[in-house]
């Protein structure tokens, strides 16, 4: 069976923990792909604060929209959260582009 996946995606867990179990499974899906957390906040629907992720495929050239439509894909609240942890994923990622913040 064969599936395609626009990368990068979004995901939620409430513990940190949560994050290596998803990193082993798309590492054995994909060697490719990797997880990294990139906000804490709040879903679209409430409830309590939950830890954000992104996979996407190493070496990827990621942009500020790209992360933001995952984001709102999986239910982020982007009025309510900032995305204060991505910074991050700028940082350590290889061709990755530090982009300034829209007013």
């Amino acid at each position: 069976m064969q599936a395609t996946v626009r990368l990068p995606k979004a995901f939620s867990v409430r513990d940190e923990h949560e994050f290596f179990p998803m990193q082993h499974l798309m590492a054995r899906m994909n060697p490719t792909l990797m997880v990294v957390q990139v906000a804490t906040g709040r879903h679209v629907s409430g409830g309590c604060t939950v830890l954000w992720g992104l996979v996407y495929l190493e070496g990827q050239r990621l942009t500020k929209e790209g992360v933001e439509d995952a984001l709102k894909e999986a239910g982020f609240d982007l009025t309510r959260n900032t995305l204060t942890q991505v910074s991050s994923v700028w940082a350590s990622i290889p061709g990755g582009t530090a982009v300034e913040a829209k007013e």
